[in-house]
């Protein structure tokens, strides 16, 4: 383990002892200001002068937050993924290059400068719907989000919520409103256990740090940049070795993020009632259960820390596709570029879910692994939708059961495979590493692909033959009318009749015509019959024409449920005389 690795678990360690103490602090005035005490001398720990960066953009998000309210969200994304693009090249312009760990406090202030601006734009949005709604219920339910949703921070709350102690190393991603939710203070006397809560989450970090440190050293990552591996070991030995390298990273992961969550629980940050459904990143979901729960003073409330849950380790090793492993990956970034990002995208699903996975690349730094592994991610969720509309829909509960497994074993690979990406980090050592196993997992996404599509051809052209054999037809959902065509030829091809039938939904005959033509195509006569719903004929239509098509007579009978005429109306020249014809 390195130095600086030693640190900021020492850091994180503090962290969480300390909130045993913040949590007690008697004001929202004094917790906002101790936390950012305590925030700020953190930061300067890990990061030395270049604290100036977080401060610079905190400073610029507050100004863009003065001047629009309207535009501030888009204007503070631009502008903060700018700035963060310039942190980490500006030392190619003779500034000195910040800190691993100073990245990692500014790419989290990124994020809660983005976010609040959102949230304020949002409130901004709402406020102005609910003064226009007409609708007694639509706007209550605006009214009641905006109880628990609306925010208007100050210049200094806004500083406040960037350097807080909780979160500001290595997070987890919350909300401004979840923030000032905890100024509030905790519900000690009414079920809620912080301590309880943090040791049930901290024990498993001990398993993990050993897992890591025991299989780190069997099989480091420096072991797959070294020319030995290429040299002195065989194609399959070089593509088990992700798996291993994979598990390093994994459990050194799921400890930090561990230990960031108990920091938050320990500061009672993110405590809501179960009632309310709280969401990873997000707080409450259901606002009407948190309406009346806030009600109930005497009963015992039952609370959860969902709202800083970061990661999910089962849900991330054994759901049987990458896009529900990602969903338990890092939840709370998670929820912030899809709220963030996602969700404000006018797009076709598959561009949005690339970009926002190049966001989410960019955000996490400028080395080509990140964008190697991270835009691979809409082929794989791509190629998985496919497979599971074209297969497993269509099994049984066994054979999901075999199919899942299947799935499962190709998800961890192609993390394993992608990780390489993520953890070698440069475009020339990935691709060295990718070569020699020639790029299996990129050619079995492509042999897939071409497999679902191949598939999804040959089911799409049964599926419509087996339509145009059940009927001739093609039914406008609009109308719901279908148009039978039937033509009948005589030995040379030419057309003797064409007779059309138009029916409704429930195939009730609504109109028949009939049409008679001549061997050369000429029109000789032109019939219309219209029946009930039961087939029985209420009025028989005929016209006489000649080969220009010229109407010679116009004959109209109405006829009774047998068929007997009852009138004949109109005379051979179609004229009438005084509003009535003549009836013969």
């Amino acid at each position: 383990m390195k130095a600086d690795d030693i640190v900021y678990l020492g850091l994180l360690i503090t962290s969480i002892g300390f909130g045993q103490i913040y949590r007690r602090l008697g004001t929202p005035e004094a917790r906002k200001w101790v936390g950012t005490c305590v925030g700020l001398g953190l930061t300067v720990a890990v990061s030395g002068w270049h604290i100036l960066h977080p401060l610079l953009l905190t400073a610029t998000n507050v100004l863009i937050l003065q001047y629009s309210k309207s535009w501030c969200h888009a204007i503070s994304f631009w502008w903060s993924f700018s700035y963060l693009l310039f942190f980490r090249v500006c030392h190619y312009i003779g500034v000195e290059m910040a800190p691993g760990h100073t990245n990692a406090v500014q790419m989290m202030i990124t994020l809660k400068l983005i976010g609040i601006c959102c949230e304020v734009h949002d409130t901004w949005r709402k406020r102005g719907e609910a003064k226009k709604e007409e609708d007694k219920e639509k706007k209550a339910q605006l009214e009641l989000e905006l109880k628990y949703e609306e925010v208007d921070p100050s210049p200094m709350d806004i500083f406040h919520y960037a350097f807080c102690y909780v979160g500001v190393l290595t997070g987890p991603y919350y909300k401004y409103r979840v923030y000032t939710d905890m100024l509030q203070g905790t519900p000690l006397s009414n079920g809620l256990d912080c301590l309880q809560a943090m040791l049930w989450r901290i024990w498993v970090v001990p398993l993990y740090a050993i897992a890591f440190l025991m299989s780190d050293y069997f099989f480091p990552l420096s072991f797959a940049e070294d020319e030995a591996i290429f040299r002195d070991y065989g194609f399959f030995y070089r593509m088990w070795y992700m798996t291993p390298v994979f598990f390093n990273f994994r459990m050194r992961i799921y400890a930090a993020f561990v230990l960031s969550e108990c920091v938050c629980i320990m500061a009672g940050l993110g405590a809501y009632p179960v009632v309310c459904e709280p969401k990873p990143g997000r707080g409450p979901s259901k606002y009407e259960a948190l309406e009346m729960s806030s009600k109930k003073v005497s009963d015992k409330i039952e609370y959860n820390f969902e709202t800083i849950h970061n990661i999910d380790e089962f849900g991330a090793d054994f759901t049987p596709t990458v896009r529900g492993g990602m969903r338990c990956w890092n939840m709370t970034v998670q929820f912030w570029l899809v709220n963030n990002v996602y969700k404000r995208l006018k797009l076709a699903r598959p561009i949005k879910e690339a970009l926002t996975m190049f966001a989410s690349a960019y955000w996490h730094g400028v080395y080509s692994g990140y964008y190697l592994s991270m835009l691979t991610v809409p082929f794989i969720l791509a190629v998985e939708d496919y497979f599971d509309r074209l297969v497993r829909r269509k099994l049984g509960d066994k054979g999901k059961y075999v199919y899942d497994w299947l799935a499962w074993f190709v998800k961890m690979q192609n993390f394993a495979y992608m990780g390489m990406a993520f953890l070698l980090l440069r475009v020339d050592t990935t691709l060295h590493y990718w070569h020699s196993i020639g790029y299996i997992y990129h050619g079995l996404l492509i042999m897939m692909h071409c497999i679902a599509q191949y598939v999804n051809l040959i089911v799409g052209k049964a599926a419509h033959k087996l339509k145009k054999s059940r009927a001739t037809a093609v039914i406008d959902d609009y109308t719901k009318m279908r148009f039978v065509k039937t033509k009948e030829v005589d030995a040379d091809g030419k057309v003797m009749t064409a007779k059309t039938k138009e029916v409704d939904a429930d195939r009730e005959v609504m109109t028949a015509k009939t049409k008679e033509v001549d061997a050369d195509g000429e029109m000789m006569t032109a019939k219309t019959k219209e029946v009930d719903a039961d087939g029985e004929m209420m009025t028989a239509k005929t016209k006489e024409v000649d080969a220009d098509g010229e109407v010679i007579t116009a004959k109209t009978k109405e006829v009774d449920a047998d068929g007997e005429v009852m009138t004949a109306l109109g005379n051979c020249d179609g004229e009438w005389k005084d509003g009535k014809s003549h009836v013969q």
